[in-house]
């Protein structure tokens, strides 16, 4: 199932990498009906850079490694995530939650729920992340693999515990 998921994401993007072509007649008969001068302009940009769209704070966050062993060496715990806790981390690591870089802390946390907005920025943002657990041996300071059955997914060091 994950292998046709990706597969088709692929296909879609692949999809407007195809350069624009001049505008159809239907096209060309809207425009000279809009404005007195018929005139139609050519873009040299791909459907695909027309399509792109500023991600929430102006910079796509990617928090992805090839360093992988190096990350998995620091860790001194291993945790295995819920179904929820997977998605936020992964939503974290490719960009999903741009300006994001990791789970917020208790001070971001209060102003999100407050105002719903990024306390250093002032970013519209109203949902808070925060990673969800009952396990009291996590502490501040630790840094923890994350992982999904026996993959491992991410690396984190927990910042505040509340």
């Amino acid at each position: 199932m994950k292998l046709a998921v990706a597969l088709s994401l692929f296909a879609t993007a692949s999809a407007f990498t195809v350069p624009m072509q001049q505008p159809s007649a239907a096209t060309r008969s809207i425009t000279a009906a809009t404005s007195k001068t018929a005139t139609t302009t050519r873009s040299s940009k791909t459907a695909l850079q027309m399509a792109k769209q500023t991600p929430h704070g102006g910079t796509l966050v990617n928090l992805m490694t090839d360093d992988v062993d190096a990350a998995v060496a620091k860790c001194t715990a291993e945790v295995q995530l819920t179904p929820r806790q997977l998605c936020d981390v992964e939503l974290i690591m490719n960009g999903g939650f741009s300006p994001l870089t990791g789970f917020m802390d208790e001070a971001t946390y209060k102003n999100v729920v407050e105002n719903m907005e990024l306390p250093d920025s002032g970013l519209v943002f109203g949902l808070p992340v925060v990673f969800d657990t009952d396990s009291e041996d996590l502490q501040p300071g630790q840094t923890v693999l994350l992982k999904d059955g026996d993959r491992p997914i991410a690396t984190v060091e927990f910042t505040d515990k509340f």
